[in-house]
C-alpha cells in the first residue's frame, strides 16, 4: 500500500506542472451494495463525480486553504534545484582562472566560520522542528514524526482517492454490487469491536474491478479494495484481517508519516546534492547522486516501509481478533498469497533488501509468533472457543483452486485479452 501512495504523489507532482490527470497502481476485481443507512450517508455531499457515484460511504471530508501537496511539490524541487545550481556552479568554477580561483578560496576562507556557523544554526533549527513535531499514534503508542495537522491529512487522503478513482473510473464496481455490503457489514463489525480506537473515524469503501490482489485506507477513512483481492481470500475472516491490517495503517498514521518522512528527507538532501553536482563531472555525479539515492532507499526507506507493514500486521491482527474471527484463517490467507508469488513470479527474482513489504513466508511465521498473546486478547472480548476443526487442514484444497483459478484466468486472457 504505501509504495502505491508514493508512486501516486510522484504522478500528482507532474499534474500540477503539466495539468494532466495521471494517477498510479494497479489494482483488482470483486463488488458490495447499499441497502443500509451506513452505506448511504453522508458522503454523497462530495463534489467528485466517481465519488459520488461509486461508494459506500459514512465519511465527509472538509476542503482545505492549504495543500499538503504544495509542501510536496516545493520540497521535491529543492533537490532539481540543487543539481542545476551545483552544476552551474562547477561550470562557473572552470571558467575562472586561477588567479581568480585563489581569490575565492581566500573569501571563502576568511568566511568559513560564517558558512559552518549558517549549516550548525539550519541544522539545529531542523532538529528542533523535527523533535517539535513528534506524535504517539493512538495504538502502539510510538513516536513518529508528523508534519501535517489533521486538516492537512485529511485533504491528503482525499487527494490520493480522488486521483485513483478518476484513473480507475472505468473500473470502479457499481455501489449496488452485493460485495459492498459484505465488506461494510465487516467494517461495521471491526469498528464496534475497536471503538477506542476508531470512535473518531469514519469508513468509505469503494472497489476497483483489476486483478491485482491488493488493498489500501487513507488518511481520511478511504478504503479501497481492489478485486483481484476476492480471487485469494476464502472467507469472511481472511477478510477482516486484510481489512483491519490496512485500517492500522491509517489509525498508526503510517502514510501521513512516509509523506512528512519525504519532505525533511528533501530538504536535507538538497546541500549534499548541491556538493555533489559541484564537485564532480556530470556522469560521476549522475552515478554519485544515484548510488546515495539508493543507499538511502536500501538502508532507510526499505526498511521503514517494511517495519510499518509488520506494524500494521501485529495491530490488524490484534483488531480482527476482538471481532472473534477463527485467527488460523490468517495464516492460511498468507500461505495463498505465498502461493500466488509463485504462480506469478513475483518472489522469483526478487531481492531481499530492495523489498518494501516481508515476504509472505515471514508474515505468516511472525504472526504465527504473535498466535498466544492474540489468543488471549481475542478471550478477552467473550469471543467463543476456536473450532475444534482446524480450517489449516483445508489449505491443500485452497492451493488447488487458486492454481486453478489462475491457470484458468490466464487461458481467458491468452485468447480474449485482458
Amino acid at each position: 500500500m504505501l509504495y502505491s501512495v508514493n508512486t501516486i504523489y510522484l504522478k500528482h507532482l507532474q499534474h500540477v506542472t503539466i495539468r494532466t490527470i495521471i494517477s498510479t497502481s494497479r489494482s483488482l476485481s470483486c463488488g458490495i451494495s447499499p441497502e443500509t443507512p451506513f452505506i448511504q450517508s453522508r458522503g454523497y455531499e462530495r463534489s467528485w463525480q466517481y465519488a459520488r457515484l461509486q461508494r459506500a460511504n459514512f465519511h465527509t471530508t472538509q476542503r482545505l486553504h492549504v495543500s499538503p501537496f504544495t509542501v510536496l511539490l516545493v520540497c521535491s524541487a529543492l533537490p532539481i534545484g540543487a543539481i542545476f545550481t551545483g552544476s552551474y556552479a562547477r561550470h562557473f568554477w572552470i571558467k575562472l582562472t586561477p588567479i581568480k580561483q585563489q581569490q575565492y578560496k581566500k573569501w571563502y576562507w576568511e568566511r568559513r566560520n560564517t558558512f559552518f556557523g549558517s549549516l550548525s544554526l539550519f541544522s539545529s533549527l531542523l532538529l528542533i522542528y523535527w523533535l517539535t513535531h513528534l506524535e504517539r499514534d493512538v495504538v502502539e503508542k510510538r513516536r513518529r514524526f508528523i508534519m501535517f495537522d489533521k486538516d492537512q491529512q485529511a485533504e491528503l487522503g482525499t487527494t490520493i482517492f480522488t486521483m485513483l478513482l478518476t484513473k480507475h473510473r472505468n473500473e470502479v464496481i457499481p455501489i449496488n454490487d452485493p460485495m459492498y455490503l459484505r465488506l461494510s457489514r465487516i467494517l461495521r463489525k471491526l469498528v464496534k469491536s475497536n471503538k477506542e480506537v476508531f470512535e473518531n473515524t469514519e469508513w468509505t469503501v469503494s472497489i476497483v474491478n483489476e486483478p491485482s490482489p491488493n488493498a489500501m485506507a487513507l488518511p481520511g477513512g478511504n478504503v479501497i479494495v481492489f478485486s483481484g483481492l476476492f480471487d485469494i481470500i476464502q472467507n469472511d475472516d481472511q477478510l477482516t484481517f486484510i481489512l483491519a491490517h490496512e485500517m492500522s495503517h491509517v489509525m498508526l498514521s503510517h502514510v501521513v508519516e512516509l509523506f512528512s518522512y519525504k519532505v525533511i528527507t528533501e530538504i536535507v538532501y538538497t546541500i549534499p546534492a548541491f556538493l555533489i553536482w559541484a564537485c564532480f563531472s556530470k556522469w560521476k555525479a549522475f552515478v554519485l547522486y544515484l548510488g546515495v539515492g539508493l543507499l538511502h532507499n536500501i538502508f532507510f526507506v526499505y526498511p521503514y516501509k517494511r517495519r510499518v507493514e509488520a506494524e500494521a500486521d501485529k495491530v490488524g491482527f490484534r483488531l480482527a481478533a476482538k471481532t472473534c474471527i477463527d485467527l488460523r484463517e490468517v495464516l492460511i490467507f498468507w500461505e495463498l498469497m505465498e502461493r500466488y508469488g509463485e504462480l506469478t513470479g513475483e518472489n522469483k527474482f526478487a531481492i531481499p533488501l530492495l523489498l518494501t513489504h516481508p515476504s509472505h513466508k515471514k508474515r505468516e511465521k511472525w504472526l504465527a509468533r504473535q498466535m498466544p498473546g492474540v489468543l488471549v486478547l481475542r478471550d478477552q472480548a467473550g469471543c467463543p472457543d476456536l473450532p475444534l476443526i482446524d480450517p489449516r487442514d483445508k489449505l491443500s484444497r485452497y492451493l488447488e483452486e487458486l492454481e486453478k483459478r489462475f491457470h484458468e484466468r490466464n487461458m481467458f486472457e491468452t485468447f480474449f485479452g485482458k
